[in-house]
């Protein structure tokens, strides 16, 4: 029997942050841990990170084998809040739309001051540090999880420094992530992120992601590299699978969302359908609960124009599952302009609650990928509105004929958390062989 490796993983965000940021490596550290991996996590100390979200309930779901180092950082965005008295957005000022000319001024310094981005300022502490870790624990494997990219610099250097295998993961793309094109880099700004993110892709000894639309583009940069080197592992079900209900829908069924919603994502055509089959009185009739934070405007204007839709505020975290277990149908969506590879972590949410999933997106992408693999959803696909009704009929008719459960656990085998850890493990194993 193989023994597992003595792990470092190297991450910006860990409990007490919050979102779908932790998911992927809280839940596969405590995997590891329980596999009896020797894991360690090197991450920052709370009061010098800048989280989009805090959760203090994760702290007690981390594993108590798996041990933590944290180092502090300067951290700039407290410096522009100082100045400017107002809040900028934590993901490097990409969610600014272009009419505030002081965020519009921040977003031209971060982009040239700040390369790959401004989290990069605990990475001499956190080199030093993980070298520390590393010759004392005698660590094996080193994981450096992104976004943010600049911890891909961080395990570079350590790489160079120290002889470990070092596999860089990463959640989203780089220079190809959907708003960079936002950030205002100049010709030399953006030569240089281009030059360390090839550096990254070239150097590490594996380099995982989260779907295969990435590990194309990824590929696509470096041809010369082994394309085997490149892996999908997926964001994955961190519950234990729920039941599907054996009843047929009555007379209403109930259609929930869960997590942000703006107008990006443009949601109207697929919501008109819903109010066309309403109004023709077709049974089951459809309510649509909606869970997480929305702008005041468009929730006004959806609660003008579709009387159906219910909105219910942001709910905590650990009430998500048992709000997704009570639905009869669950509905996911995308910004229009994402990469086709980009996956929403809810959709791992969706399918441990083992409910229809009704998907509004692109036939050629990632999500539907899984929706057919796995046989959980529906795809309404947004560049053919005019056929969101029919499929929506069908859709109905099937839930008025439902009998038996929906969900079939062998179909879900790879989105299990348990067996993508043993993934990354044989990945880290690869590495080291090479």
């Amino acid at each position: 029997m193989e023994r597992n490796p003595k792990i470092l993983i190297i991450t910006y965000y860990w409990p007490p942050a919050g979102g779908i940021a932790v998911k992927r490596w809280l839940s596969l550290a405590n995997e590891f841990a329980q596999a009896r991996a020797e894991v360690h996590v090197l991450t920052l100390e709370p009061n010098s990170a800048e989280y989009s979200s805090i959760d203090e309930d994760l702290l007690s779901t981390v594993d108590e084998r798996i041990h933590i180092h944290r180092v502090r950082a300067w951290n700039p965005f407290r410096l522009t809040k100082r100045f400017f008295q107002k809040y900028i957005p934590p993901q490097g000022f990409s969610s600014n739309n272009g009419g505030d000319e002081a965020v519009n001024l921040l977003t031209r310094l971060r982009s040239h001051l700040f390369i790959p981005d401004p989290r990069k300022t605990w990475n001499a502490r956190a080199i030093k540090k993980a070298v520390e870790i590393i010759d004392a624990h005698s660590i094996e494997a080193m994981i450096t999880t992104s976004p943010p990219h600049s911890v891909q610099l961080i395990g570079r250097k350590v790489a160079k420094k120290r002889p470990i295998r070092w596999i860089a993961d990463f959640r989203d793309p780089w220079t190809d992530i959907f708003y960079y094109d936002q950030l205002g880099h100049s010709v030399l700004s953006n030569a240089i992120d281009k030059s360390l993110e090839l550096k990254v892709l070239s150097d590490a000894d594996a380099i995982t992601t989260v779907s295969w639309g990435f590990k194309d583009l990824f590929a696509r940069k470096v041809p010369r590299r082994d394309p085997n080197d490149i892996c999908v592992i997926p964001n994955g079900i961190d519950r234990a699978l729920s039941t599907w209900k054996s009843e047929k829908a009555g007379e209403v069924f109930r259609m929930v969302y869960t997590g942000m919603l703006t107008d990006l994502y443009e949601i109207e055509p697929f919501l008109q359908a819903i109010k066309v089959y309403n109004s023709r009185m077709e049974m089951p009739q459809i309510e649509f609960d909606f869970f997480g934070s929305v702008s005041n405007a468009y929730r006004s204007m959806l609660e003008e124009e579709f009387e159906f839709i219910q909105f219910h505020g942001n709910r905590p975290m650990q009430e998500i599952p048992q709000i997704q277990d009570s639905a009869d149908g669950l509905f996911l969506v995308g910004p229009k302009d994402y990469n086709a590879g980009h996956i929403p972590g809810k959709l791992f949410e969706y399918l441990g609650a083992a409910r229809p999933i009704f998907y509004l997106g692109d036939f050629a992408s990632d999500v539907s990928r899984i929706l057919n693999e796995t046989r959980t959803g529906t795809l309404f696909d947004r560049n053919r509105t005019d056929d969101h009704l029919a499929v929506l009929h069908e859709q109905m008719n099937k839930a008025q004929q439902r009998k038996e459960g929906l969900q079939r656990e062998d179909l879900l085998t790879d989105y299990l958390r348990s067996n993508q850890a043993r993934a990354f493990l044989e990945i880290i194993r690869g590495a080291a062989q090479k």
